[in-house]
Formats: structure tokens, C-alpha cells, sequence
């Protein structure tokens, strides 16, 4: 199972840095319903980083990142129940 975590991640970095915005979204997701995924929040901040407005400047609000961890945390009882990993 571990290789289909570092590939999920994988593809979420990388979909951070060159896919359209919902295949970081997925990839949050489907690691938040399989595991504790601390990847899940460091792709919603990576999101964040990189698709910052220049202009903007710290004035923005990371959607992505308060979205992952809404999704990490919102998720936990529903894994914890059905899954036993």
C-alpha cells in the first residue's frame, strides 16, 4: 500500500505544479480517505505557494490548504471506522 500512497502523492505534486486545480483536489481526497495523509496538506500548501497571485502579495486566503486540512480532518472518522489500516 505504500507504493500506491507515494504514487497518489506523487501525482498531486506534480498536478500542484503542471495540471488543471482539481487533480490536486482528487489526489488530496482519495489520500485522506486511505490515510493519515500529511502529503494531502503539504500539496494544498504547495497549491497555495505556486498559484499566488505576485500582486497579491501574504494578503491572500489559501483555500487550498484550509480545504486539505478541513478534508484530513473531516475524513478521519469515516477511515477510522471502515478501514482497519
Amino acid at each position: 500500500m505504500s507504493a500506491l500512497r507515494i504514487a497518489i502523492a506523487a501525482l498531486g505534486f506534480l498536478g500542484a505544479i503542471f495540471f488543471p486545480p482539481w487533480i490536486p483536489v482528487i489526489c488530496i481526497i482519495l489520500l485522506s480517505l486511505r490515510f493519515r495523509a500529511w502529503e494531502a496538506i503539504f500539496i494544498g500548501l504547495l497549491v497555495d505557494l505556486l498559484w499566488r497571485a505576485p500582486e497579491a502579495g501574504w494578503q491572500i486566503v489559501p483555500f487550498f490548504t484550509i480545504g486539505a486540512i478541513i478534508i484530513v480532518w473531516a475524513l478521519e472518522p469515516l477511515r477510522r471506522e471502515f478501514l482497519t489500516a
